[in-house]
């Protein structure tokens, strides 16, 4: 019996693997912020998401994340393999929702994401304070 039950648990797991191939591939998801968490100003790259509202039907995308209600904000900013794609802002506070962005389109392999976050005064605030700032860039083997 016990030896049917792991046979049966092989079978389904692998089942599973083989259904979702998503899962099986590298994911390179990640959280940056500026200044670190406590500022409050967060960016997230998703690698493959759900394609959540606002992100397309994309599986790589930006979550820009702006979690006190200090009256700053966080402008997220995109490139991909070295190209700029463009920068979102989000003033929602703690209480507001986080601002999903696509700049990326589908994220194709063997490609450089860059992301770069910084606290904000406002989303019209053309100054970038670099001291309140932080950036990244991945290397994705499968986009």
């Amino acid at each position: 019996m016990k030896r049917t039950l792991a046979v049966l648990m092989t079978v389904v797991t692998g089942t599973v693997t083989f259904a979702s191939p998503a899962q099986a591939a590298d994911n390179d998801s990640f959280l940056l912020c500026a200044l670190g968490e406590a500022s409050g100003a967060c960016v997230r790259f998703v690698d493959y998401g759900e394609g959540a509202p606002g992100g397309g039907m994309n599986d790589d995308y930006a979550v820009v994340h702006d979690l006190l209600a200090d009256g700053k904000g966080t402008r997220a900013y995109a490139w991909l393999n070295g190209r700029y794609l463009g920068s979102k802002y989000n003033g929602n506070g703690y209480a507001g929702d986080p601002v999903v962005w696509d700049p990326f389109g589908n994220v194709p392999g063997n490609s450089y994401v860059g992301l770069k976050v910084c606290l904000s005064w406002g989303p019209d605030d053309p100054n970038t304070y670099e001291e309140w700032c932080n950036e990244r860039t991945i290397y994705t083997v499968d986009g």
